[in-house]
């Protein structure tokens, strides 16, 4: 029986098979933590955040459902095109990441579908551009159905 968080190295995993085309870097909030200037990030790179997590109330078993919400931050360079380079770098990229995370399932037993919530931007600097998705799965945490 497990009531932790949800575990984000499946996202990362997955995220991961965008490397090293189109992707140069996958990381963590441990190394988004790290970044202190914008022009020393190799990119393109994609972290993943985790974000907050509550509980939706059920019947009052040992088992219930929690939903984790995370961010997928993407950064991008473009020095020379302005808006329409930095569209041209991030667009695709953006693309193919959603189209990894909405509705896949992490585990079938015991998570939903993923879900996209929202995409913004973080920060822009000097032609790199820090934009971030946020999305939400629900899971299954407490009770022996999703032992490891």
């Amino acid at each position: 029986m497990s009531s932790g968080p949800f575990d984000l190295s499946c996202v990362i995993e997955r995220i991961q098979s965008l490397q090293p085309d189109p992707l140069s870097f996958v990381g963590s909030v441990v190394e988004y933590s790290k970044v202190t200037d914008l022009s020393a990030v190799s990119v393109p790179a994609a972290y993943v955040l985790m974000g907050s997590e509550r509980g939706i109330p059920g019947n009052g078993s040992r088992a219930q459902v929690a939903e984790a919400v995370f961010g997928i931050v993407i950064v991008v360079r473009n020095y020379g095109l302005g808006i329409e380079g930095m569209i041209h770098e991030a667009n695709p990229l953006i693309g193919q990441v959603r189209d990894l995370m909405i509705g896949w399932m992490p585990n079938k037993r015991c998570t939903t579908g993923v879900q996209w919530v929202k995409g913004d931007v973080l920060d822009y600097d000097a032609g790199t551009l820090v934009w971030m998705d946020v999305f939400t799965v629900n899971h299954i945490i407490g009770g022996m159905r999703c032992q490891k």
